[in-house]
């Protein structure tokens, strides 16, 4: 599998593919040979659904730059590091199936992000600059037990909660939205 996985690797670099499909490949770390040199920086789309993957390489960014779709539900990770918030043109994120706890406020940085699915994970409330962006269209937040409210400009963008009734609230600072179940 190993070799396999290496001269799909090695094609891809070399024949500058846009997309690659690691779904399904047992993988329990991030494959080193997507990092090295100068990367993949054709890479537009990367499917890694369905691994055993518990952490992201904090050089993502400058390994694969021109990521537009990055696939990486159902893992098993955890943390989702800083550097995410480096993928300038990256508009589609699926984090859905893992094990988030928290997600990391330099995903506000993404101004190209349209779609972000965080589904089905261990939430417990999201980063309050996660919102502005007028790009940010699409929020799935479903089945995450622990997560109890969101902030209130995320309210017309989130997409799929369900089993809950919205209270909405205002503090001096910041407007919130309350599911309760």
């Amino acid at each position: 599998m190993a070799s396999e996985l290496c001269k799909m690797i090695f094609v891809a670099r070399l024949e500058k593919h846009r997309y690659l499909f690691l779904n399904y490949k047992n993988l329990h770390h991030f494959p080193l040979e997507l990092l090295k040199d100068e990367g993949l920086q054709y890479l537009e789309r990367l499917y890694m659904k369905r691994n055993s993957l518990t952490t992201l390489p904090e050089n993502l960014p400058q390994k694969l730059p021109n990521l537009v779709e990055l696939y990486l539900n159902s893992n098993n990770i955890v943390v989702i590091p800083e550097a995410i918030g480096s993928l300038v043109k990256l508009q589609y994120l699926d984090l859905s199936d893992n094990a988030l706890e928290i997600v990391c406020p330099e995903i506000g940085h993404l101004r190209a992000l349209r779609h972000l699915r965080l589904a089905n994970n261990q939430l417990q409330f999201l980063p309050l600059d996660l919102g502005p962006s007028p790009e940010l269209r699409y929020v799935y937040v479903e089945n995450n037990i622990h997560l109890k409210g969101l902030p209130s400009y995320l309210y017309n963008k989130v997409i799929g909660y369900s089993g809950a009734t919205i209270i909405m609230a205002m503090s001096k600072t910041m407007s919130y939205v309350f599911l309760v179940k």
